[in-house]
């Protein structure tokens, strides 16, 4: 064999190789299969204006629901809006301004939900963040805490009567990262630095914790809530930090092997949102989340003094 011909047939082995890897992921990631009608049904989503909200958005609307789109600048929404109209005609897209990081907003957005659509099916808690920077709500919480979080937490306690009186579902967007977390109730809501040797953001990580054991507290109560983990999804999610040229090169191959596209991703909210999903043996209580389209027991050992614990300080952080 010429070497020319070996040059040629070594990197074409190698990127067979690496696309076969990557469908065989897709494939272990799965997709959702019911493609039912949504004609009538009412779904909220934070953060509907970019990434795993926007494709939700999308598979909702294309399923003809209407799809109430929460999120925190109007002229990304609008676009968004022009986005999903290019791909289908179908479904009803309503913006309404929300901004998770304001108290107001929370109450605005929840009076016209109550005054607008007070009979809604599903609401969505998509929208959250990652920041690198100290940066805080209006109320003075850090972002992980207060948007990832807290935010939510009053959004769900202003619709609650809606919620009970419609039975309707609960999806709360958490991460498999919360198995890497521990709640530190000295500094709630307060910016911590990351130590030198901290591979990863605490902050964020302690937020989806919080998500994890807010959704042990609502099933615990009756509510109908799911709680997932999208997987590692390309989205905009990053978009706070700023790589160096060679942090692309370094994690290329694991952007082509590991990341999800944020359709991908969606599956799984999508699952949650539409089909049914908990039983008395799995569910939020007993440890199991949604991941890979398919219910999953977390690694994280819970107990019931810190679930508890945060339950109380969430609303006393809210003044309710």
């Amino acid at each position: 064999m010429s070497a020319s011909l070996l040059y040629l047939l070594v990197p074409v082995g190698v990127g067979a190789s690496l696309y076969v890897i990557r469908k065989l992921r897709e494939w272990k990631w799965g997709w959702v299969r019911n493609n039912a009608p949504l004609r009538g049904k009412v779904f909220i989503i934070t953060g509907a204006n970019t990434g795993l909200g926007y494709e939700t958005a999308l598979a909702l609307a294309t399923r003809q629901a209407t799809v109430i789109m929460a999120c925190r600048s109007m002229d990304r929404a609008g676009e968004a809006i022009r986005r999903i109209r290019q791909r289908t005609p179908d479904g009803e897209l309503i913006p309404i301004e929300l901004d998770l990081a304001s108290f107001a907003s929370i109450r605005d957005f929840s009076e016209a939900i109550k005054s607008r659509y007070p009979s809604f099916d599903c609401l969505i808690n998509n929208a959250g963040l990652a920041v690198q920077e100290p940066t805080f709500t209006k109320e003075n919480y850090e972002v992980h805490f207060g948007v990832n979080h807290l935010g939510h937490v009053l959004l769900v306690d202003l619709l609650k009567d809606n919620i009970r009186a419609n039975a309707a579902r609960i999806v709360i967007v958490s991460s498999k990262m919360h198995e890497r977390a521990k709640i530190d109730f000295d500094n709630l809501g307060q910016w911590v630095e990351r130590g030198r040797g901290d591979r990863f953001n605490n902050l964020y990580n302690n937020s989806k914790l919080m998500n994890f054991y807010y959704a042990r507290e609502l099933y615990k109560q009756g509510y109908n809530v799911h709680v997932l983990c999208p997987g590692l999804c390309h989205t905009d999610f990053f978009r706070s930090y700023n790589p160096r040229w060679y942090h692309y090169v370094m994690f290329a191959p694991v952007v082509l092997l590991f990341l999800r596209s944020a359709r991908q991703g969606a599956q799984n909210i999508i699952h949650c949102a539409t089909d049914n999903v908990n039983t008395e043996e799995k569910n939020p209580v007993t440890g199991y989340f949604v991941t890979n389209v398919e219910q999953t027991k977390s690694k994280f050992k819970f107990d019931e003094e810190t679930s508890e614990r945060l339950w109380r300080e969430s609303f006393k952080a809210l003044n309710v």
